[in-house]
């Protein structure tokens, strides 16, 4: 009897220890939030002429802007993974130097609140690689089986293959790195693109209108911007057309 009170007491004794420690961290990550507010001092809203809306917001030594464009959601159907994408930017205006985490999350507001982390750019590139790879091997062994259709197949796997390379390129150069960087004088200014993934479960097909919260966090505190898309009615853009 004695032993089974033990087990009890020590099952009870871990299960503390575990809730303590959850609620440490809990406690250390419930940092203060500053949000955009249009109309709010520091907060600014653009509408560009190539179809961009960017949110800023301008705090001490630190300005924080996000871009996406207007049709983002119709442009995320088409992109791999239909990944959701935003143009991130922190420009730091002290003399000493700041800390930047590059930790960046959207909340899919009207998909149960589910919150995504924004997707390393080297391991979305290594598995779009792996499925170009994957795709070859697939198309040859159905060419094989019909020879007649190569041609089409042919064509269709060069023209994924070049779509997969280009938009591998643009991540290896165009993306914001997952890494702390440090922000200075001479180092101002911390920027690129980041993608989330929209295959979870809760989130779904879009709606016909989308709201998130992209927060962009610091040490001290967490920047949230709220995103509506697409505009209103009365928020259309005319873009203006390629040169």
């Amino acid at each position: 009897m004695w032993r089974i009170r033990f087990q009890q007491q020590q099952i009870s004794l871990v299960m503390l220890l575990i809730f303590a420690a959850s609620l440490g961290f809990a406690r250390q990550k419930q940092l203060p939030s500053v949000r955009w507010d249009a109309g709010a001092a520091g907060c600014t809203f653009e509408r560009g002429d190539d179809g961009r809306y960017r949110w800023t917001m301008t705090g001490q030594n630190l300005t924080v802007s996000i871009l996406m464009d207007s049709q983002e959601l119709t442009k995320s159907r088409r992109r791999f993974y239909h990944l959701l994408g935003a143009y991130v930017s922190v420009t730091y205006n002290g003399q000493e130097k700041f800390e930047f985490p590059a930790d960046v999350r959207i909340d899919f507001a009207r998909h149960h609140d589910v919150l995504e982390a924004y997707l390393d750019p080297a391991e979305l590139s290594n598995k779009l690689q792996n499925d170009v790879d994957t795709l070859v091997f697939e198309t040859e062994r159905q060419i094989k089986k019909d020879p007649k259709s190569s041609e089409e197949k042919t064509e269709r796997l060069r023209e994924y293959e070049k779509d997969a390379a280009e938009f591998i390129e643009f991540l290896s150069t165009q993306s914001l790195e997952p890494v702390e960087q440090t922000l200075n004088p001479g180092n101002r200014e911390s920027h690129g693109w980041v993608f989330f993934a929209t295959s979870n479960k809760w989130v779904g097909p879009w709606k016909e209108r989308e709201d998130f919260i992209i927060s962009v966090w610091m040490k001290d505190k967490i920047w949230q911007f709220p995103v509506s898309l697409p505009p209103s009615p009365g928020d259309l853009i005319l873009r203006k057309p390629d040169d």
